[in-house]
């Protein structure tokens, strides 16, 4: 673990060269003005939703976007032969995707007026929800080669893991929206404005920690059989 915090300065360095600190900022300034205009919409569950697709969105599609960029590159097959460790990796793009994402989730609160927040849900509920979605983003793009390919994939990725967004608006109570993680992100980010259980709270905490577990191991697995060895 002794190359994480040199990884970690380069690949902010790279995302402020890439422009994710710039999109990021710029999408919930775009955000907090409509919701400025469109008052009824300026509603606790509104304003989740958006703090939930915006660690969503930067993590899923960003780290797929990066690892394009270094396959293309071929920056990752020569970063496996360094003592750099997968873990190492997938750490890095955590820690810095979600360092954005809370920076950016801040702003969209902060821009948002006459809200109170609970800041120990809005912690938890973005970093959990950021770490699961680069990870999920990562296991989608690794067997793919291109931007078109990875496109397709991560399109109906996003649509299913969003599913949920049905049940926090009301359109649909399903007891099976329980089976998604992203309905623990959900859970957790309504507490940023609402009270929210103390059963669903458990709930969500461990739901997501599983399925980030399940996730990490995934990725360090498809780090080695689909970039390292160039293969499923």
């Amino acid at each position: 673990m002794k190359h994480l915090a040199a990884m970690i300065r380069w690949y902010l360095l790279l995302d402020y060269r890439f422009y994710i600190i710039h999109i990021s900022l710029i999408t919930v300034a775009l955000w907090s003005v409509l919701l400025s205009i469109f008052v009824p919409a300026n509603t606790p569950k509104i304003i989740g939703a958006l703090i939930f697709l915006d660690p969503a969105i930067l993590g899923f599609v960003f780290i797929g976007a990066l690892v394009l960029y270094e396959k293309t590159n071929r920056s990752l097959q020569a970063l496996s032969v360094t003592p750099m460790e997968p873990r190492e990796y997938l750490l890095t793009h955590i820690i810095t995707l979600t360092a954005i994402a809370l920076l950016a989730s801040f702003v969209l609160v902060a821009l948002t007026r006459g809200v109170a927040v609970n800041y120990l849900y809005f912690i938890t509920g973005v970093v959990l929800t950021s770490t699961f979605f680069v990870l999920a983003g990562f296991i989608t793009v690794s067997r793919f080669s291109t931007v078109n390919e990875y496109f397709i994939a991560g399109a109906i990725a996003l649509l299913v893991l969003n599913a949920p967004l049905l049940y926090h608006f009301g359109l649909s109570d399903s007891w099976m929206f329980y089976l998604f993680p992203t309905q623990a992100s959900l859970l957790l980010l309504s507490g940023i404005f609402e009270p929210v259980s103390l059963a669903d709270t458990l709930y969500s905490i461990v739901m997501l920690s599983i399925w980030i577990a399940i996730g990490f191991t995934l990725a360090k697995k498809m780090f080695y059989t689909d970039i390292v060895l160039g293969g499923p």
